[in-house]
């Protein structure tokens, strides 16, 4: 095999929590009385979690409002909704069931809070086994792009880099594998292709599970 540890991000690549996002976004907007947005007008401001959903948000919209009961408002709502509607997506069982057969270590690092990425991985990922999930605690390490949480695992399991591999649906996913000089899989089915997202490498995109088996294979 090509590669003995593969990271993964959570949000659009391992879970589409879509619905999650939308119930959040909008939960937040019905009581603040400000618009609502289609679901996928919700999932273009996913990226970051809580601080990245306030951000992208009152960014975009210009909204007059204290920006501290926004987020104090989306925390409530991202508290009740992280998992509403959340399922792997249609791929995902393949690639890690191939993970598991071929006893290749799998990981996940995510921008989603440490706690809520912990809980929705015990819920709906519990049939495969993670050898570390880490999510957002910028009192303990950056988010992603910055490649740390990389460089920890790489050296925590004495894995050499060239021997890595990053899934993700997202320009800081890609950022993430740039910054640490591992190679990336680009998942189209994710939100970033909803996103719009540019400057994406055609060579780095996957859009089915045999292609990320043929990849980590090496063929």
């Amino acid at each position: 095999m090509k590669y003995e540890l593969v990271l993964f991000d959570m949000d659009g690549t391992l879970l589409d929590t879509s619905n999650s996002i939308a119930m959040t976004v909008n939960s937040t907007m019905k009581e603040l009385g400000l618009k609502t947005y289609p679901v996928n007008d919700c999932v273009k401001f996913a990226g970051g979690g809580v601080t990245g959903l306030t951000k992208n948000i009152l960014e975009k919209e210009k909204y007059d409002i204290d920006k501290e009961l926004f987020s104090k408002t989306i925390r409530k709502y991202y508290d009740i909704y992280f998992d509403y509607k959340v399922e792997p997506y249609k791929e995902i069982p393949k690639i890690l069931e191939f993970l598991e057969k071929n006893k290749i270590k799998k990981g996940i690092i995510t921008n989603k809070d440490h706690n809520t990425a912990l809980s929705v991985a015990k819920e709906k990922l519990d049939k495969w086994e993670f050898c570390e999930i880490i999510g957002s605690d910028e009192k303990k390490y950056p988010n992603k792009p910055n490649p740390y949480n990389v460089d920890r695992l790489s050296e925590k399991f004495g894995i050499p880099k060239e021997k890595i591999l990053f899934v993700g649906d997202m320009l800081v996913d890609v950022n993430t594998a740039k910054n640490a000089k591992i190679d990336i899989a680009y998942c189209k089915w994710g939100f970033g292709v909803i996103k719009g997202e540019m400057g994406i490498d055609e060579s780095c995109k996957i859009e089915l599970a045999e292609d990320i088996i043929k990849k980590i294979k090496g063929e």
